[in-house]
């Protein structure tokens, strides 16, 4: 599945402002993600099925559904808190559900990458790896301020697309 040697490049640098999500989280790491045990699958499907984004509609900034990693604690190496979430406005906090978690993305510098058309979760997978390749060599520091996957509000989970931004020092 995940390809060794693959090589990924970002498709931009962008200057983001900061926003903020609001969603369902969970505290994980990249170890149990891989062995199987992980949370992230699990929480798409609570999303969906607890139809956060539909309870979130009012408050909701512009369309896009994210998958959010911040809270890190050794870099890639430790555990992080990830979040299902829409962007919302960033002044109606207190009207939401109690199981309703929110995060301010800080302003950054993103490494911006595309992935692969194909099988989503699989190729958000591959993605990874080869971001994780990246971010090792010289030049290409992580700030671990708060990275994000932003999915279309239509995407075919089976031939889509994602955009992964990876937060990086300048």
């Amino acid at each position: 599945m995940n390809q060794p040697n693959q090589h990924i490049e970002p498709a931009r640098i962008e200057e983001i402002p900061s926003f903020t999500l609001a969603g369902i989280s969970a505290v994980t790491t990249n170890a149990a993600e891989l062995s199987g045990n992980g949370k992230i699958g699990k929480l798409f499907e609570q999303f969906y099925s607890r139809n956060i984004g539909g309870q979130l509609a009012d408050h909701v900034e512009k369309p896009g559904l994210y998958s959010c990693y911040f809270n890190y604690e050794q870099g890639d190496a430790g555990q992080y808190e990830v979040m299902v979430s829409v962007p919302v406005v960033q002044d109606g906090q207190e009207q939401y559900p109690e199981t309703v978690t929110t995060f301010t993305v800080p302003t950054a510098a993103y490494a911006v990458f595309i992935t692969e058309r194909g099988p989503v979760i699989e190729k958000v997978q591959q993605a990874w790896a080869g971001i994780w390749q990246w971010s090792r060599q010289p030049g290409n520091e992580r700030a671990f301020t708060g990275d994000f996957e932003l999915y279309d509000l239509d995407i075919d989970l089976n031939d889509g697309q994602v955009e992964i931004y990876i937060a990086i020092k300048r």
